[in-house]
């Protein structure tokens, strides 16, 4: 079960771990990296894992959940 607790939201690592995982980006899940990107609080570690994800997507190797 996703953990959908605004305010003691898991950390984006559990998070990057969860959608390799499972090869399933839900809603939710976008929402929180679309948040992280656009307050510019990722590190460059975060920022990989992301390209990753992306790349993931485009190859067919993680599916959009709605």
């Amino acid at each position: 079960m996703k953990n959908l607790d605004i305010k003691h939201p898991k950390p984006l690592e559990e998070l990057f771990g969860d959608i390799l995982f499972s090869g399933k980006m839900t809603r939710s899940d976008r929402y929180r990296l679309r948040m992280a990107i656009l307050r510019n609080s990722l590190s460059e570690e975060h920022q990989d894992i992301i390209n990753r994800l992306i790349y993931s997507t485009k190859r067919g190797r993680l599916r959009m959940m709605d």
